[in-house]
């Protein structure tokens, strides 16, 4: 277990943090640290709320829509498009009232994202991936323990195809780039590989994501990579290590870069300083 740090390394304003570090390690944790550990130390640590960002908004309700489909699809249950459109506005009001305030602007925004989310899971929907036969799990949360890594790995997948292919599902506002997505998210991909190894004794046929893109004709785009190699495996547990080590040794400091342009800390950053050994101790 990671020891719970009792003081910030710098001065945000905050006095003292606002939870404990968790026992283990997911790949969005991992990648978020890797990215910027301190925005990670801001949002994860500090829990300092802002307005959730249009983007996330859409993309967890339209999650929302496409678990309710799956699960429809597992259970045998009503799985058509106006069930599963239900769902997605259920839910776009649900996160509102939980999760909210959304950063709309107006209202007029609010109701075109909400229209973009509809007409994405419609265009799912009608594709070639749409799940067509029972799948072998949907939302599946796994929890393991993985030679090389001091704290469990734990994650997520959205669905686990009959043949034990993990699928993660992804919002874009643009087509990805096929050759460069999985890199992207190869931290994440990797890990579902482990973890279904590792509870399951079999690696998967392959790793995959599918983009619901919300361009003026939405798309829906797979991406399929395969699976990971010893090689692949080992980076992969290196660089989830790494974020363990960081987080546990409270080492939360600016790493700029392009995050920074739509990051939503800039005030907190820029206030950002070193705090000595020495001078933590006399605080």
């Amino acid at each position: 277990m990671i020891a719970a740090v009792q003081d910030a390394p710098f001065s945000t304003g905050l006095s003292k943090w606002a939870q404990s570090l968790p026992d283990h390690i997911s790949p969005t944790a991992a990648k978020a640290y890797l990215s910027c550990s301190l925005m990670f130390y801001f949002e994860r640590v500090a829990c300092i709320k802002r307005k959730t960002p249009v983007s996330l908004h859409l993309g967890k309700a339209v999650h929302a829509a496409l678990q309710a489909f799956h699960l429809a699809r597992w259970r045998g249950g009503d799985d058509s498009p106006e069930t599963v459109a239900a769902a997605f506005d259920k839910s776009f009001r649900d996160l509102e009232r939980d999760e909210g305030p959304v950063n709309y602007g107006s209202e007029q925004k609010r109701e075109k994202t909400r229209i973009d989310g509809l007409r994405v899971i419609a265009a799912y929907l009608d594709s070639p991936e749409a799940l067509k036969d029972k799948p072998r799990a949907v939302e599946v949360l796994l929890t393991e323990t993985i030679p090389g890594l001091s704290v469990p790995l734990t994650g997520a997948m959205d669905l686990i195809e009959g043949n034990f292919t993990p699928v993660d599902f992804k919002s874009s506002a643009a087509k990805p780039d096929k050759s460069h997505a999985a890199f992207d998210h190869e931290i994440q991909l990797v890990s579902y590989q482990l973890l279904l190894e590792a509870a399951i004794g079999e690696t998967p046929p392959s790793l995959d994501l599918v983009f619901l893109v919300k361009t003026k004709k939405p798309q829906t785009i797979r991406v399929t990579s395969k699976p990971a190699d010893a090689h692949r495996k080992r980076r992969v547990v290196a660089l989830l290590e790494t974020a363990v080590e960081g987080i546990a040794s409270n080492r939360f400091h600016p790493q700029p870069g392009m995050q920074c342009s739509w990051c939503q800390f800039r005030n907190e950053c820029m206030a950002w300083l070193p705090v000595h050994e020495e001078e933590r101790k006399a605080a």
